[in-house]
């Protein structure tokens, strides 16, 4: 995509604008497991169920389903380019509607942080709160990502120093505790937050999205060949895993989760806050 693509050069590859499949699938895949987890993990906050050690090794499967879901909103990064130079788009706008779509993600993130902060002051200690959760980390990450998409496969290796940083360099710092969003935080830190999505490791993901994006959708454009057909489970998965659909979910789930527990807690006499 250039700066001076027209409309009609644009449409040489029309076909590469479509929407594919097997991501929109596997991100579906990857917020329906999302919600499983925060569910049972409602049902632990209500004390209906018990943390057993059972129970956190299913936190793994939560973590790589997340990990899944961030490699793809990097691949998709890759993907929004050529789907804007169908319609003629420039680069500007291309890394202006990403900049935008960052900002937004942040700031729903901070409304998060306002939201439950408010509820913890009124039901809980006024300390448990969501101080840095996903939709921070991912808007965070996208802005770090824009200036490197020029590097294409190379942000893997960018991916990867990030990663390495994140999961064994960070966790050895305990101070200052200003630099959460980092990672860095003291021993107790996790016990007054939930969500919680240090930029590192996770921007790292986001660059690895951004990077095997490039291997396998160069230009925006499937590099290999699928014969696979969907089944309706899949098409299912791959509706769900749409963009607008996706972060609908993501944004409504919980507060119906926590009314629908309130609720049944208050009905029934079981478990509670």
């Amino acid at each position: 995509m250039t700066e001076n693509s027209s409309p009609e050069q644009a449409a040489v590859k029309h076909s590469s604008g479509e929407r594919y499949w097997e991501l929109d699938a596997a991100r579906g895949a990857a917020i329906l497991g999302m919600l499983g987890f925060h569910f049972a993990a409602a049902l632990v906050m209500f004390h209906l169920i018990e943390e057993t050690e059972t129970f956190l090794k299913y936190y793994n499967l939560y973590a790589f389903g997340t990990a899944v879901f961030v490699l793809l909103a990097g691949a998709a990064m890759v993907l929004r380019h050529e789907r804007m130079r169908v319609r003629g788009k420039t680069n500007s706008e291309y890394y202006k509607t990403l900049v935008i779509r960052a900002l937004f993600l942040f700031g729903i993130g901070m409304l998060i942080t306002l939201v439950t902060w408010a509820f913890s002051i009124i039901a809980l200690d006024g300390q448990t709160f969501i101080k840095f959760g996903f939709l921070h980390m991912l808007g965070v990450a996208m802005l770090i990502a824009i200036p490197l998409l020029r590097f294409r496969k190379w942000n893997i290796v960018f991916g990867l120093v990030l990663l390495a940083a994140g999961l064994w360099l960070i966790p050895n710092f305990t101070s200052p505790e200003w630099l959460f969003p980092l990672g860095i935080h003291g021993p107790d830190f996790l016990q007054y937050t939930q969500d919680y999505f240090p930029i590192l490791p996770w921007a790292g993901v986001l660059l690895l999205g951004v990077g095997l994006g490039n291997v396998f959708y160069p230009d925006g454009v499937r590099g290999f060949k699928l014969t696979y057909k969907p089944k309706a489970v899949i098409r299912f998965l791959a509706k769900t895993g749409n963009g607008m659909v996706t972060l609908t979910i993501y944004l409504v789930h919980m507060p119906v989760i926590m009314a629908a527990l309130t609720i049944f807690c208050a009905l029934t006499g079981m478990g509670g806050l």
